[in-house]
């Protein structure tokens, strides 16, 4: 809207959009020497936007502003200063009237000034009589001023008229070039990594402007590129100073703007919506914890991990899957006691979802189906029948994906499965949270409106969690993802959302489900169905070396009778894997694996299945998860890696323990009892030597202490008396609280440097009057 095109031999102004319809207005005359003289009005054309842009004439002569760039810098505008304001807000009224633009509070039926009559003068004319005008007024400006204010309005708004004098002084760095405040911040998180204590602004100067010169020397060549490199230090102290940097709390600063544009104050960033025009055009996808407890296979209470991908047009959760987390390590070994992470498997997963219906479980509520809900169920079902007995969420394909810079979704098959199904991969930026605000902010809705409700929910701060979570009912893994899945279909989806706004009503919010009922009809949808051939290319990829025995994949064995792997026990060809063979497997099936072979003949199935050589020793259903536990088990009981029997009968036997479920009476097994060494169990003794009482103790047998070599008084260094010293032992043991002399009736001799009481061979019997020992101990057991 605004700009000036070619149609039917005439220049038309586009003024309004309806619909499919334009609305157009004859351009007035811009080039010089064209007729001023009046020209009978011409009548607003209002056309099909399809019939002008297909005319054999049709052309964009002039573009106006781009009107989506205006809102956007109206913060950058208000951040200047009142004085720039102002002035900018002046060259508007002028500009306007210039282009003949209804100013503010002006009606459009008002009538031009003579001499800025469109009808009447040139644009050329009006430049001039704009610049005579305020040459009268004490602003002398020429014409040419006139016409690059009406071209920098055009291209930029109000910002194209501000005074770019005035944005030096207000920019985040003056003229400093951006790459050295990027350089202070590197080295002072290069310190901080490194465990280095901070030193002096002058310090950090000198690091920075050796580091422009090492790593900038050719550009330090071109005086003007050199310009905003080079700078005096007191332009380097007043950049610290607006970088919020001292000599004491220079680290502290660099690690707040590590945190993020959220928290960091020194650098100003533009925040801009994250946005899409239809479903699946933006997926956001991310992993975190749950705060819930659950029941782990070995029957203790384990922490699980949440995936979701969610659509940024709709906001529908479109794919999730829960994974135990993990726990601390064992001693010794460094394994990780319990749980397992996510995996790019795991990630892969979520992808696959989204290309497929989530059916609606056996006991879900009538509210769960698709078919009573707002999604376009009879048009959806035409276009794909896996729609029948689907629940309430729909299928949106991603075609960009953003993910962050974890493990999983860096990975190698996590890129190469999304690749194999169209899907583009765009990593967020570091640092910049805006990029994956949605999904972020959907967790924590997640964790507000799921994990709070459920009894095993512990709060992730220590301090507020509560005592007794681990005594209540827990869910096993696949009981709580059944329960998610629910809650996404009868909560999530349909629950009006403030972000989902239609253009006809924008008072009334929509619920996910809603909204991609309204943008399906626009777009379509068209099924994404995947053969057993895309499926096996989503599964986690191993290049092996193929001999007579077969291959290896994580200790197993598989191989194939008769010779059927003969043609791949050569080189593959494919020098990038030093001439090995592609294989792709399942870690929740690990029973089979898939070879593909690269010769394949084009219309043949170039997939060859070979199955785990034990398999047979395994009736249930197992995983590479119970592979690798029993494995542990197998090598902590003295056994050989190499003998993968014996490591499959171990994996039934633990199957068949998880299966029978742990004993009420037993005790927990701790994290480290898998991986350690069963110890042989102590002899309990037949009989017991004191059951009948102590013996009488014979004192001749006691070995006294060894008395001091020399007096008491000597061992201490001070002049003041020892405590005790010249009083008898009677009169020490009376001077001592809680204690009382012996009567004289008592027997025992005392000597001067050992005190050895006589063992009470009654036991503190009443008839003989003695009491027992002050100590309460039978005899002297020193």
């Amino acid at each position: 809207m605004g700009d000036t095109i070619r149609f039917r031999g005439a220049a038309w102004v586009v003024t309004a959009f309806h619909g499919p319809r334009l609305f157009l207005d004859a351009a007035e005359p811009a080039e010089p020497g064209e007729p001023v003289e009046p020209v009978e009005p011409v009548e607003p054309l209002i056309i099909l936007q399809t019939a002008v842009t297909s005319a054999s004439d049709f052309a964009v002569l002039n573009r106006a502003a781009p009107r989506s760039s205006l809102p956007g810098r109206l913060g950058e505008f208000r951040a200047l200063p009142k004085d720039v304001r102002k002035a900018a807000l002046a060259w508007e009224l002028h500009v306007k009237e210039v282009l003949h633009q209804q100013a503010p509070n002006v009606p459009a039926t008002t009538e031009p000034r003579p001499a800025f009559d469109p009808q009447r003068r040139t644009l050329r004319q009006r430049y001039q009589a704009k610049a005579d005008q305020l040459s009268q007024a004490g602003t002398p400006v020429s014409a040419a001023t006139v016409e690059r204010k009406c071209a920098a309005w055009r291209q930029e708004g109000l910002m194209g008229l501000v005074d770019k004098r005035s944005l030096r002084s207000t920019a985040p760095h003056g003229r400093v070039d951006a790459r050295v405040v990027d350089l202070v911040w590197e080295i002072l998180d290069d310190e901080r990594d490194k465990g280095l204590s901070p030193g002096t602004l002058s310090r950090l100067i000198d690091r920075v402007q050796q580091t422009v010169r090492t790593r900038y020397a050719q550009l330090l060549a071109d005086p003007e590129t050199a310009r905003g490199l080079v700078i005096s230090p007191a332009t380097f102290y007043r950049l610290l100073e607006r970088l919020g940097i001292t000599a004491q709390n220079a680290h502290d600063a660099a690690a707040r703007h590590a945190a993020g544009p959220a928290t960091s104050a020194e650098r100003p960033v533009a925040r801009r919506a994250t946005w899409a025009r239809w479903p699946g055009e933006l997926v956001q996808i991310d992993t975190t914890g749950l705060d819930v407890l659950v029941l782990g296979d070995d029957g203790r209470g384990i922490s699980v991990e949440l995936t979701i991908a969610i659509d940024v047009a709709t906001r529908s959760i479109v794919g999730s899957l829960l994974v135990p987390k993990r726990t601390g390590r064992t001693g010794g070994t460094g394994r990780w006691a319990a749980g397992r992470a996510t995996r790019s498997f795991d990630t892969m997963q979520v992808v696959a979802q989204t290309t497929a219906p989530l059916p609606a479980r056996p006991g879900w509520a009538p509210e769960t189906f698709m078919e009573g809900s707002d999604l376009p169920f009879e048009d959806l079902l035409a276009a794909d029948p896996r729609f029948a007995g689907a629940a309430a969420r729909p299928v949106i394909k991603p075609e960009t994906l953003v993910i962050d810079h974890g493990s999983p979704f860096i990975s190698a098959d996590f890129t190469r499965a999304c690749h194999s199904l169209g899907i583009e991969v765009r990593e967020a930026r570091l640092r910049t949270a805006v990029d994956k605000a949605i999904v972020e902010r959907a967790m924590l809705a997640v964790k507000t409106g799921f994990s709070q409700y459920l009894a095993s929910y512990t709060h992730h701060r220590l301090d507020l969690r509560g005592k007794r979570v681990r005594k209540q009912p827990l869910w096993t893994i696949p009981q709580l993802q059944e329960l998610f899945e629910q809650w996404v279909v009868l909560r999530w989806q349909q629950t009006p959302h403030a972000a989902l706004r239609s253009p006809f009503t924008p008072g009334l919010r929509l619920t996910p489900n809603q909204m991609y009922a309204a943008l399906v009809s626009l777009r379509g949808y068209r099924s994404t169905t995947l053969t057993a051939q895309e499926n096996r290319k989503l599964l986690p990829t191993v290049w092996v070396r193929v001999s007579r025995k077969g291959f290896q994949i994580n200790n197993r064995t598989y191989n194939l009778d008769r010779g059927k792997l003969d043609l791949f026990r050569g080189p593959s060809g494919i020098a990038a894997q030093q001439g090995r063979w592609e294989v792709h497997y399942s870690p929740d099936h690990p029973e089979v694996a898939w070879l593909f072979n690269h010769r394949a003949e084009p219309g043949t199935d170039p997939w060859v299945e070979v199955p785990f050589i034990h398999r047979r020793l395994l009736k249930d259903r197992w995983t590479e998860e119970t592979w690798d536990q029993a494995l542990r088990i197998h090598l902590a009981a003295g056994g050989s890696r190499r003998d993968e029997a014996a490591v499959t009968r171990a994996t039934a036997r633990l199957l068949r323990d998880l299966a029978t479920g742990p004993s009420p009476t037993a005790a927990r097994p701790s994290p480290r009892a898998a991986a350690a060494v069963p110890r042989p169990a102590l002899p309990t003794p037949t009989t017991k030597p004191y059951a009948d009482g102590l013996p009488p103790l014979d004192p001749d047998s006691v070995r006294p202490f060894r008395s001091l070599d020399r007096p008491a008084g000597e061992l201490f260094d001070t002049p003041e008396p020892v405590r005790g010293a010249g009083l008898s032992l009677d009169d020490f043991l009376a001077s001592l609280p809680g204690l009382h002399p012996p009567g004289p009736t008592d027997p025992g001799p005392v000597g001067d440097n050992n005190c050895r009481p006589t063992p009470d061979t009654t036991q503190g019997d009443s008839s003989t009057g003695s009491p027992p020992p002050s100590n309460g101990r039978q005899g002297d057991d020193r």
